[in-house]
């Protein structure tokens, strides 16, 4: 349960640093993980997408630097910005 906690904790200091982004996939193959289906709206530059696809890409590298069992809890899921 930890684990969880602690991503969800990640996801969302995501969504907050980067208030364009509403959304994004994490997908497997031969047992490595990529981020696909992001999200961006309202549209920005290649530059800014490909900054925002780098934040996504270095938060969840580093979640797994410090949990590396937790890849299984990414595989698959879809994050989605949360209105309140």
């Amino acid at each position: 349960m930890k684990i969880q906690t602690e991503l969800e904790q990640q996801v969302d200091s995501l969504f907050a640093r980067c208030p364009e982004l509403w959304g994004f996939s994490v997908r497997s193959e031969n047992d490595e993980l990529f981020v696909s289906d992001v999200g961006i709206a309202p549209r920005l530059s290649a530059q800014q997408y490909g900054e925002i696809f780098q934040d996504i890409a270095r938060t969840l590298a580093e979640f797994l630097e410090e949990e590396p069992d937790a890849s299984d809890l990414l595989k698959g899921r879809t994050f989605a910005r949360t209105l309140h």
